[in-house]
């Protein structure tokens, strides 16, 4: 038996304006990409490479506790260094992560860089081509280079949540 699809509570339904704007909703499961990438190739160590880019950004970087990641069909954790600059209420805020550790890679890639800063916010074209060159003039730094997101194939592996301290207060009753 073949079902009416203008039936009085579908034509309600579908003309109403609520349940109109309900149908339409649709769940995307998309990872934002509201940032930008820039790539640095150095033999600088993470902590003097952040130092640098204090001074350059006129910002205060501090080391985060690591992004671990358990690839599929490994027994070990790989373990890869995060730097943080400013928080997400500022206009822009940064973050520096290693790209390799030993043998393993964070984004595969573009494995030819040591470094990716990560830079949310609003940072137009000229601001990070300002960046890049300041980059460029640290010392120990080969190459540097803006990332297109559309190259980076494993853009999960960027989402890094800030583990935050919860202090619970306990009063602690008396009793009599």
């Amino acid at each position: 038996m073949k079902q009416n699809k203008y039936t009085p509570l579908n034509l309600f339904l579908s003309s109403h304006p609520v349940y109109r704007s309900m149908a339409e909703k649709k769940i995307k499961n998309e990872l934002t990409t509201d940032y930008k990438l820039v790539g640095i190739a150095s033999s600088l160590k993470e902590y003097k490479l952040c130092y640098h880019l204090n001074l350059l950004l006129n910002c205060d970087f501090r080391k985060l506790t690591d992004l671990v990641l358990e690839p599929a069909g490994r027994t070990r954790k790989v373990q890869f260094s995060v730097f943080k600059a400013g928080d997400e209420d500022d206009k822009n805020h940064f973050n520096v992560f290693s790209n390799k550790n030993f043998q393993d890679i964070l984004l595969p890639e573009i494995s030819n860089f040591d470094f990716v800063l990560q830079i949310h916010g609003l940072y137009d074209d000229e601001d990070l081509r300002s960046l890049i060159a300041g980059i460029k003039n640290f010392p120990e730094v080969m190459m540097t280079a803006e990332i297109p997101l559309k190259k980076i194939k494993s853009k999960e592996r960027l989402i890094y949540e800030e583990e935050k301290i919860v202090q619970k207060l306990i009063s602690p009753k008396r009793f009599k």
